[in-house]
């Protein structure tokens, strides 16, 4: 500022009384620019002139001047080319109907510079209080414009100390603003540069809002209205209500703002349960769902040896998600999740496989990661009915369904509980430290959040991710903090050094690379050329995309050739990941922009940061651009990510305050949970969910193996030859040996054994998933198709190729030693296989001793080899399984078709 204290008062009495002298019109503006310009004034006192001149126009009911004439416009430019780049940026300010609208930026700027002379604290912030009662009457986005932008960092000159409960918050604030709303503080303002208030920041932060016109959804609402009645005594705030400043002391206020804020406390509450009511009915058929059959990947409960045999830590560490051996076996999918399979283990001891038990842990997990990314969304600025609304809306979101009903996909379900568990008591931690007890309290918070995200990573590996959710948070609050505390940082640091030294270690325990990785789950990363993986990526981010925003059409699997590859720009499907990527940029952008123009950058403006925090984390790991993974696109991936999008377009909407975002916001619940509930049906058994989704991807070829593995079981061999026919269709090359294998087993039953023996040649060679087939059973049957080929020698080759693989194949002991001793009696093989098949016998029934079919054909071999008492010592034990039994005559082969 030009002169000192004194200088700076007189000048300012000189423009104003020269200001009172012109009649309040444009052309006044212009005389009086001439006249200061005669005595030396600049252009800050040129901004000051305008500012009196105008409010003279609005105490004289003369009316403000409209904001497109001409004098007016050249004033505003002529103040702009005087100032700076940075000065000139705000004097641009988008322009309203009202010249009073018109100059928000300008006058706000104006007051702010003079303020810094600060013997004249007290005469502005009278003024602007008078400034703030006009408003009301004139246009209230002036309040909220003055309110944004007078508490950014720009015109932040004071330290705020909170104190409230034992807790130090630090902010920083305008001195002007604070004068204004509260003129007792202005003795306290004068002097220093910190002022402490016995208050709760988020109370003095909703104080301030409804001082300056906002509504109390406007900043933060969590703040009740008996706290906002004890900061009132304490600060004698003015509120201007209707035109007329009141203090916020009487009971009629307290009546009056809930009134106007919260609406009705019965409705509010009568239409939230309702829609709570219509969120839960959604999923009330699964928890009758039982595990009587297991559904494709469900099938590694029963067979994960960690979850039914006894516990054996070491196993349990040494083994993956699907229950293989991580570091010695020949396939495995490198995930690592421990702590999930532990889950599935006391499911398993509290009530056994064949039990509703398994779903509704599931349904429960499911309803308290809503319940606490609901709690979470407060913490980050929500108000109560948008945290409501943000609980319900993920819920009912239909790409759930998969994750809560796919019993795998409890995985997802408790690392993202654990996250926001963690979340929360890293909140909870606050951004300032007090006494010694307080300072341990946030040590073991911090040691807690850890573990909390530790045990998440253990239930999932994207769970070390969000380490990051964590420092990104305590980033912006040591961008917020005035003075921030080393604490704070330290805790940075640690959280640093804790995420990285936990990811290091799950990368160094099993890599990042799946061992044989199936073509058909992800042919994405089976493609040879660079350009279109990138672009088949990028499509896969757009159906993601799609599946969040309009989940109408779900299926439980998207294997080839659900996805065609894309293979040149030219492809129109493009557009869906042009479209994703282009919302994703705009949210950024805006998120970050609101953040940075907040009036609070600790409180609702935080909601879309954070949401588009944990979507990128949560998303990134899952989405091939770092390293491909085993499934190209599956819902149930999306259950995280889901939570962050969520989160972001809640802190969006609660920004607008008109009622439309709210209406629009339950209607979008009641619609996902009418689409929730009919997909929850569609989930009831694997032959409703196998039925449903093949007449969705018919293109898809596990979806129509699994249709045609259900038509199979129901012995509708015609139709199931179809559906495995149309899968070879789909995929030509026969990578996949799973149809091929079925097909064949089909016409083998039917006695065509050429057909069969090709298909099940082809099978041999090709891939399959352990989790679903093991691969001693193809050999064994092509073996068989040999055999009734009358290819004895390549049959027994190739029955030995499935016990080489498993040793107690008891089905292929037997079906050996049948071809071994038939082939010699018959003259096919040597002499000497008769005793060969003999001894395979024996081991079939010394694995299986209660089976009469090994015990039969083993007395039928030894009766052919003439060894009449060992023969009749097998007899016996076959009278004691069979008493009515007949001598066998010949050898029975075992094929099961299922």
């Amino acid at each position: 500022m030009r002169g000192g204290k004194s200088a700076g008062g007189n000048r300012f009495a000189s423009i104003t009384r020269a200001a009172n002298a012109f009649e309040p019109t444009a052309a006044s503006y212009t005389l009086a620019r001439v006249r200061g310009s005669q005595h030396g004034w600049g252009c800050q006192d040129l901004q000051y002139l305008q500012l009196v001149v105008f409010l003279g126009a609005e105490k004289s009911n003369k009316g403000p001047v409209p904001a497109n004439d001409e004098s007016s416009s050249s004033f505003l430019a002529g103040m702009s080319a005087d100032q700076p780049e940075s000065k000139r940026r705000v004097l641009a300010a988008p322009r309203k109907s009202s010249y009073f609208v018109t100059g928000t930026c300008t006058k706000w700027r104006t007051v702010a510079l003079k303020c810094a002379d600060e013997a004249n604290l007290q005469e502005w912030s009278g003024v602007l209080r008078s400034w703030h009662v006009m408003a009301f009457s004139v246009q209230q986005d002036f309040l909220r414009s003055l309110l944004k932008f007078g508490l950014t960092h720009e015109y932040s000159d004071i330290t705020v100390v909170c104190l409230h409960n034992n807790c130090r918050e630090e902010m920083r604030m305008s001195k002007l603003l604070l004068a204004t709303a509260c003129p007792s503080l202005q003795a306290q303002l004068r002097h220093g540069s910190e002022i402490v208030l016995p208050l709760a920041a988020s109370t003095l932060k909703a104080a301030l809002c409804l001082s300056c016109g906002l509504a109390l959804d406007e900043c933060d609402p969590g703040v009740d209205v008996d706290s906002l009645l004890a900061a009132t005594a304490v600060l004698n705030l003015n509120v201007p209500q209707l035109g007329q400043p009141q203090a916020l002391t009487s009971s009629s206020m307290r009546q009056r703002l809930r009134h106007r804020f919260l609406i009705s406390e019965g409705a509010e509450w009568a239409l939230y349960t309702l829609l709570c009511m219509t969120v839960l009915a959604a999923w009330v058929p699964s928890i009758h769902y039982t595990m009587e059959s297991f559904f494709m990947d469900d099938s590694m409960i029963a067979r994960n040896p960690n979850v039914y045999m006894d516990l054996d830590f070491r196993r349990l560490f040494r083994t993956d998600y699907w229950g293989l051996d991580t570091f010695a076996g020949t396939w495995t999918h490198k995930s690592f999740r421990p702590l999930t399979v532990l889950t599935f283990r006391w499911n398993y001891l509290l009530h056994g496989f064949h039990s509703a038990g398994f779903h509704n842990t599931n349904l429960c997990i499911h309803l308290l990661c809503s319940g606490f990314l609901g709690i979470v969304g407060t913490h980050a600025g929500l108000t109560r009915q948008w945290a409501g609304l943000l609980a319900l809306l993920f819920c009912a979101h239909p790409v759930h369904t998969e994750s809560v009903l796919y019993i795998v996909g409890r995985a997802d379900l408790l690392c993202l509980l654990l996250i926001l568990a963690a979340t929360l008591v890293h909140s909870a931690c606050g951004t300032a430290c007090g006494g010694f007890v307080r300072n341990l309290v946030i040590l073991l918070g911090m040691t807690l959040s850890c573990g909390l995200l530790i045990a998440a990573g253990l239930c999932k590996e994207t769970g070390f991710c969000f380490f990051g959710l964590l420092i990104g948070w305590d980033i912006l609050r040591l961008a917020t903090v005035a003075k921030p505390r080393a604490w704070l940082w330290m805790r940075t640091m640690l959280l640093l050094i804790v995420g990285f030294l936990s990811c290091a270690f799950r990368v160094w325990l099993t890599g990042t690379t799946i061992e044989r990785m199936d073509p058909h789950s992800n042919p994405v990363a089976a493609a040879g050329n660079g350009s279109v993986r990138v672009l088949s990526y990028a499509l896969v981010h757009g159906i993601y995309g799609k599946l969040l925003a309009w989940p109408a059409r779900l299926c439980y699997d998207y294997s080839y050739d659900a996805v065609p590859l894309v293979r040149s720009f030219s492809d129109v499907r493009l557009m869906l990941p042009l479209a994703a990527y282009t919302s994703f940029a705009q949210m950024l952008t805006v998120a970050t922009i609101r953040f940075r123009y907040s009036a609070f950058k600790n409180a609702a403006f935080e909601a879309p940061l954070l949401g588009i925090a944990m979507f990128v984390l949560g998303f990134v790991p899952m989405s091939n651009m770092l390293f491909p993974v085993g499934t190209m696109i599956a819902e149930r991936l999306l259950y995280i990510p889901s939570a962050g999008l969520l989160l972001t377009l809640c802190g969006f909407a609660q920004h607008f305050s008109a009622t439309l975002p709210k209406l629009a916001a339950v209607a979008i619940c009641i619609l996902h949970a009418q689409l929730t509930a009919q997909r929850v049906l569609e989930w009831s058994s694997p032959e409703s969910i196998t039925v449903a989704d093949a007449a969705k991807q018919r293109r898809s070829v596990r979806v129509q193996y699994n249709f045609g593995a259900h038509l199979l079981s129901a012995q509708r061999y015609d139709e199931a030859l179809s559906a495995f026919r149309l899968v070879m269709e789909i995929d030509p090359t026969d990578r996949d040996c799973m149809p091929l294998y079925r097909a064949g087993q089909i016409l083998f039953y039917q006695r065509h054994y050429a057909v069969a023996e090709q298909l099940l040649e082809k099978a041999v060679q090709g891939q399959f998933s352990p989790l679903i087939l093991n691969e001693e059973e193809v050999f064994h049957d092509y073996a068989l198709a040999l055999w009734f080929m009358e290819k004895p020698h390549d049959a027994v080759v190739n029955f030995e190729k499935s016990l080489a693989i498993n040793s107690t194949f008891t089905k292929g002991l037997n079906n050996l030693g049948c071809a071994l001793g038939l082939g010699a009696l018959f003259g096919r093989l040597p002499a000497e296989a008769m005793h060969y098949g003999i001894d395979q016998l024996q081991q079939a029934v010394t694995l299986n001793p209660r089976s009469l079919l090994y015990w039969r054909n083993l007395v039928a071999l030894l009766r052919f080899a003439e060894e009449e008492d060992i023969a009749n010592r097998a007899w016996e034990e076959v009278l004691t399984l069979d008493p009515t039994g007949s001598l066998p005559e010949d050898c029975s082969w075992e094929f099961a078709l299922r």
